[in-house]
C-alpha cells in the first residue's frame, strides 16, 4: 500500500507568537519595569540547572529573555530561558547586544 504526503505548509494555519508584548514599561529612572513575581515562578516551574534550587541565585547562570524586553519581548515565564553568564555577559559577543542588531531589522527596539 502506498501513501502520500502533503507537505504544503499553505494549508497550515499561521501561528500565533505569543512571546511580544509591544513597547516595553519603563520605571521612573528609564529602565524597564521587571516583575519580581514572574521570576519567582520561572524558578519554580524550571529549576536552577546547576543545584536544582527553585529560589536564590544560580551560580553561574542568568534569567534571560528571548526576546528581549526592549524589543517588544514580554516579561513572562514564556520569554525565558536560563542562560550561562559566559555566554550572556561576554565581551566579545554581547548576548543582548547581538540580539538588538537582530530584531532591529524587524522591531524598533527601544
Amino acid at each position: 500500500m502506498a501513501f502520500s504526503f502533503d507537505y504544503s505548509f499553505a494549508q497550515l494555519p499561521a501561528m500565533e507568537e505569543l512571546r511580544y508584548c509591544g513597547i516595553p514599561e519603563r520605571d521612573e529612572d528609564g529602565s524597564i519595569s521587571r516583575s519580581s513575581a514572574v521570576i519567582a515562578q520561572f524558578k519554580r516551574i524550571h529549576p536552577c540547572p546547576v543545584d536544582w534550587k527553585t529560589s536564590g541565585a544560580c551560580k553561574g547562570w542568568a534569567i534571560d529573555h528571548v526576546i528581549p524586553l526592549a524589543c517588544g519581548g514580554c516579561d513572562a515565564v514564556s520569554n525565558m530561558q536560563w542562560l550561562p553568564i559566559g555566554i550572556k555577559s561576554q565581551a566579545i559577543i554581547g548576548k543582548d547586544r547581538f540580539e538588538r542588531k537582530i530584531y532591529q531589522k524587524n522591531i524598533q527596539c527601544n
